[in-house]
């Protein structure tokens, strides 16, 4: 009674304790995703990496929870019985005993094959997974092209192969069975042969040999038990190898939050000799750029394709490491850490949504709005708090809709703020998603905001608007914009033209216009090509 009682309460705090392990190692890697650095994480496959947050955790949660269980049950069990049937009969008990540890010789020879064929099976289910997650994500291109037919051919290669490596485990640790079972086998064959010899010569009562057999019965069967858990223990191993991948990656801040050495009084962002290369380049994506930015000031950036804007928008982050300096209000940004989104707000090319509504993508849960918007579903009135950093968050929220024209298209939702983009922004047009997302680069009170490529899907006279809103309401804020269409360049401070990764060109609009060199040929191009459209519109 006393023994079931306490197996009772160990399994109901193994199972939570298991439950602890499997958040707190899955914990453990989102927090090494969250501390990596961007470039490492672009070469990941998600696919892989719920592969192994998912299926290798819950692996080794169950090894643990079986490894501990049996320790319990088993081990102490075996150990229990094996004292008594040694305090029976010390001779009959060693010699019976002999083809126990066979049974856990070959149970740890095992152990590489097993190791080897798990992770060939977790592998092959990563594959699955990035396959699975590639076809949701472009489910819209594949049927576009007619690409179904071979996408489920490649999706059953890959079943297949998984199915292959799990058949392969499954025998090797079903195969085995039999030899576990023969090595306890044959231990009670010699319990039964010579306590039956006891019995006859009057050495033992028919009592006596009964208890002995019944107890050396369930030490040996037990044999068989802690053999397979420690078959599956070799499986899990090589899941938990698995984890510990991502886990050594290394993780923490970039750079250190260093002060620049003209940090004295500094105002600004000052960039000097920045030089940046992703990793998996052969070379440098922008080489030795200097340049400077006062509080007020909007800085255009533009250049040809492949010119290196995205590369410096990204650098400049504070997300990447690079060469040179790059320093805002005296400290490197590269080193600004937990305390980055206080200084820099970042609207990347690609213009991310996540498929939570309209408030969250624009305020990403950073402050709690009021009651007004989360329950009422209106947006609060505008209030003036450029560059006021005790402003509350409904100004805050009001103020970066109205800047990015939204109030509008917000309205005209069904379910206004609540409104859900679900995956990728679907149920939004292209250019109210930019413009959300130029909305959550304007909220709060960040003292640099990079925005790139912001106008890609907003016709001309949105731009226009856009920027004349940003104008007003810069306050003490630097804005560096990141565009290759140049309509709106005439409202910004200063141009930078990059080339190549250089800084080819620097000056006001109206100075590089009279220099007649890439920014005026980059000008007067797209101008003649808006003068045609326009004109083909008149002439329809």
């Amino acid at each position: 009674m006393l023994f079931q009682l306490a197996r009772y309460f160990k399994r109901y705090y193994m199972r939570l304790l298991t439950n602890r392990v499997n958040s707190d190692v899955r914990a453990g890697l989102l927090d090494n995703l969250f501390t990596r650095q961007l470039s490492s994480l672009s070469q990941e496959h998600i696919g892989d990496l719920m592969s192994r947050m998912i299926g290798d955790v819950d692996q080794v949660g169950s090894s643990i929870q079986s490894t501990i269980t049996e320790v319990w049950d088993s081990v102490l069990l075996m150990l229990s019985y094996f004292v008594a049937c040694l305090y029976y009969h010390p001779q009959l008990t060693l010699l019976a005993a002999i083809p126990i540890p066979f049974a856990f010789l070959i149970a740890e020879k095992l152990r590489r094959p097993l190791y080897t064929l798990s992770q060939k099976n977790r592998q092959a289910l990563s594959k699955i997974n990035v396959h699975l997650r590639h076809n949701v994500t472009g489910i819209a291109l594949l049927r576009l092209f007619g690409l179904e037919s071979s996408s489920r051919e490649r999706y059953d290669l890959l079943l297949r192969d998984q199915y292959k490596w799990q058949v392969l485990t499954t025998m090797l640790q079903g195969g085995v069975g039999p030899f576990y079972t023969f090595a306890a086998t044959l231990g009670i064959i010699i319990v039964v042969g010579r306590g039956g010899e006891y019995v006859v010569q009057g050495v033992w009562s028919i009592g006596d040999f009964t208890a002995y057999l019944a107890m050396f019965s369930a030490m040996a069967t037990r044999t068989n038990v802690w053999a397979r858990v420690m078959n599956t223990w070799h499986g899990a191993s090589a899941s938990w190898d698995r984890i510990c991948e991502k886990l050594a990656v290394v993780s923490g801040q970039i750079g250190s939050a260093e002060v620049h050495p003209d940090a004295a009084g500094a105002e600004g962002l000052k960039v000097g000799s920045l030089s940046f290369s992703y990793p998996f380049a052969n070379e440098e994506s922008i080489r030795d750029i200097s340049f400077t930015a006062h509080p007020g000031q909007i800085i255009g950036i533009t250049g040809p394709v492949g010119s290196g804007k995205s590369a410096l928008a990204a650098v400049l982050s504070g997300l990447y490491d690079y060469s040179g300096h790059a320093s805002l209000a005296g400290r490197e940004v590269r080193g600004l850490g937990a305390e980055r989104s206080a200084f820099i707000s970042w609207m990347d090319s690609q213009h991310f949504v996540f498929s939570d509504d309209v408030l969250f993508n624009i305020a990403l849960g950073r402050d709690s709005v009021s009651s007004l918007v989360s329950v009422q579903n209106t947006i609060p009135s505008q209030t003036d708090v450029p560059g006021d950093p005790e402003a509350t968050p409904d100004a805050w929220l009001a103020q970066a809709i109205a800047l990015a024209a939204l109030n509008q298209d917000i309205a005209s939702f069904d379910e206004g703020m609540q409104t859900r983009l679900m995956e990728r922004g679907v149920r939004v047009s292209g250019g109210q998603r930019q413009r959300i997302a130029l909305a959550r680069a304007w909220y709060g009170s960040s003292q640099l905001v990079i925005l790139d490529d912001p106008f890609s899907a907003i016709d001309i006279n949105m731009e226009r608007q856009i920027m004349a809103n940003i104008r007003a309401e810069i306050g003490d804020r630097i804005v560096l914009l990141f565009s290759h269409r140049l309509a709106a360049f005439s409202l910004t401070d200063r141009v930078l033209v990059l080339n190549k990764g250089c800084l080819t060109e620097y000056g006001s609009h109206d100075e590089l216009l009279q220099q007649r060199g890439l920014y005026w040929s980059i000008f007067t191009a797209q101008n003649v090509l808006r003068g045609e459209a326009a004109g083909g519109e008149d002439d329809g």
